[in-house]
């Protein structure tokens, strides 16, 4: 199982070092970083969205109140506006990976959800078009920073 205390650094520094392309002086440079969340009372989600090409990569963070942190790293793609990802994370001093998946409403992210199943110690959505979006938490842009 990976330490994701040692992946979080890397992460970090990728978003806060990005390299310079020459060819890029066409206007002003757009972060490959964005960041989202969602506050009700003491429950927190907090999501950071680093592009990597066409794929997604970041951390993701539930904090619900008298409920254990779950604490991780995503990776995987958006396509028609559904960003889909593996998230590894940890949880009571366990580590485990499922899927997750939020669509993407004008400047939101909007959680879905759907029947899952257990493939090769992972849990993934049975069926990706299937997912429901009507009752997910939303994530709201905020400044990384």
């Amino acid at each position: 199982m990976p330490n994701y205390k040692l992946l979080l650094p890397l992460f970090l520094f990728a978003c806060n070092n990005p390299e310079k392309n020459p060819a890029d002086n066409a206007g002003p440079a757009t972060s490959p970083t964005s960041c989202y969340r969602y506050i009700n009372n003491k429950d927190t989600v907090t999501l950071k969205l680093i592009t990597v090409g066409e794929n997604m990569t970041g951390i993701l963070v539930y904090n619900f109140f008298e409920k254990d942190r779950n604490e991780g790293t995503i990776q995987g793609f958006i396509k028609n506006g559904i960003l889909l990802v593996n998230y590894n994370f940890r949880s009571e001093g366990m580590y485990s990976q499922r899927q997750v998946a939020f669509k993407k409403t004008g400047d939101n992210y909007t959680e879905g959800f759907g029947e899952m199943e257990m493939i090769e110690e992972k849990m993934r959505f049975a069926n990706t078009d299937s997912l429901d979006f009507s009752k997910g938490i939303v994530l709201k842009p905020f400044d990384c920073k």
